[in-house]
């Protein structure tokens, strides 16, 4: 029941998966994803190291202030100081936190997004091997029916042609002759539609896999006695899906530390080098003398910050956190028990196909040896044409249900692939 149609380019599933892997415009946006992740972390990071900026700054003070300190050792209750209507000054100020839980807290946070990326990657791989599998199943069970039905046409071209000899010598009557090309035309419709879907369905494979929408191609024939079904192993404990919950219940508690480190108190290294100027002249700026006289200032320092009372902020965000937290263990286990119940159903819905799928490969031998002595008998002119037309019919039916039976079984043993952690399998690996 196999056959290859015209001289299209022949892509096989493993060759679709791995063009897939380096064009599929999804991945690549996946990709772009990872990259920006990568970015974060390199960020984050940048907050731990010292921060140094330049500065300058001048002022025109229209009315420049007093200042008024004890004037008792020059004689005077009060010395008052006016200060010169312009300054300037310009210099390197540096900042570095050496103790922030914060953002410590937030750099665990970045490196568990980035791992939970890289898992969404991973999975969106498998995900795309997986619906490139399902899809080449499809479109394989799709040539095998056309090649089934161009089978039976040609088949019964040959019976019509006999029909038509047995007519001319008034063997049968005209009805019969009508009642095969009616069921030969029925075929060719089937033939047409079965080779407008597969046209569909290669359409739809080449956008998945990026391929050139003008390229002929075809699949590879499948193979039912090559068939092997998957080990039921159990659900697989390193399921992405489970893994992302993890990395999200992580995420989760890492934020409730962000949280907290607020109430921890926050050491930070300070230090600056500046040059200062003052005149009550722009212009003296430009002469020498003692007004644009620059005067240098440096040092060193540590600030520290110890949060007392915040209005009750942290209390609250810590009860939101653990609310969360709470959120994401549930999602976690109902996930688990969901994957769980596929799994049972799946392996289930697997004995099923794999029962119907050996009993309609049975039906379909049998019907098609039923169909070949029928027509035989015919040809001896011992079996009626209704006969023959009814086995026809039951033989189409049987081998229809057969592919059917097939192409499910098929699908049955791709979700466990799934389900039990082999989807990565697919995956052809890199050269």
């Amino acid at each position: 029941m196999h056959s290859a149609i015209g001289a299209q380019e022949l892509l096989t599933l493993e060759r679709c998966i791995s063009i897939a892997m380096e064009n599929n415009l999804s991945l690549k946006s996946k990709r772009g994803e990872l990259q920006k992740s990568k970015y974060t972390i390199s960020e984050n990071r940048a907050m731990l190291l010292p921060k140094l900026n330049a500065f300058a700054n001048f002022n025109d003070n229209f009315d420049p202030p007093v200042s008024v300190t004890d004037g008792s050792s020059y004689g005077v209750p009060y010395n008052v100081t006016h200060t010169l209507q312009y300054n300037a000054s310009a210099g390197l100020q540096l900042s570095m936190p050496l103790f922030n839980q914060t953002i410590y807290a937030t750099m665990e946070i970045t490196k568990l997004v980035d791992n939970i990326n890289n898992l969404s990657y991973e999975k969106a791989r498998e995900d795309l091997a997986l619906q490139i599998a399902r899809m080449y199943y499809i479109g394989q069970t799709t040539i095998e029916q056309i090649a089934i039905v161009k089978s039976n046409i040609t088949r019964l071209e040959e019976l019509k042609s006999i029909t038509e000899a047995f007519y001319d010598n008034q063997m049968v009557l005209d009805i019969d002759v009508k009642r095969v090309d009616i069921n030969l035309q029925n075929l060719r419709v089937q033939y047409n539609n079965a080779m407008s879907m597969l046209e569909q369905q290669l359409n739809s494979l080449k956008y998945i896999i990026d391929y050139p929408a003008t390229a002929e191609i075809t699949l590879a024939p499948s193979d039912a006695n090559s068939f092997e079904e998957v080990a039921l192993t159990g659900l697989s404990p390193e399921l992405f899906e489970l893994q992302m919950l993890a990395g999200q219940n992580s995420i989760a508690q890492q934020r409730r530390s962000i949280v907290s480190s607020g109430y921890m108190p926050s050491l930070t290294l300070t230090g600056n080098w500046m040059y200062t100027a003052f005149t009550d002249e722009l212009s003296n700026w430009f002469h020498s003398g003692p007004s644009n006289h620059w005067f240098r200032s440096y040092g060193l320092g540590l600030s520290l910050r110890v949060p007392i009372f915040d209005g009750f902020d942290k209390k609250y965000k810590l009860r939101k956190a653990d609310i969360d937290i709470t959120n994401s263990r549930l999602a976690q286990e109902n996930t688990q028990k969901q994957l769980e119940t596929e799994y049972m159903n799946a392996t289930n819905d697997l004995m099923n196909h794999r029962r119907n799928f050996e009993r309609q490969k049975e039906n379909c031998r049998l019907a098609e040896e039923v169909c070949g002595v029928t027509g035989e008998r015919y040809r001896e002119g011992i079996a009626s044409m209704t006969e023959v037309l009814q086995d026809e019919m039951r033989m189409s039916e049987a081998q229809n249900s057969y592919l059917s039976a097939y192409l499910n079984y098929r699908l049955a043993n791709l979700k466990l692939i799934k389900l039990t952690g082999r989807a990565g399998q697919l995956i052809p690996s890199a050269e």
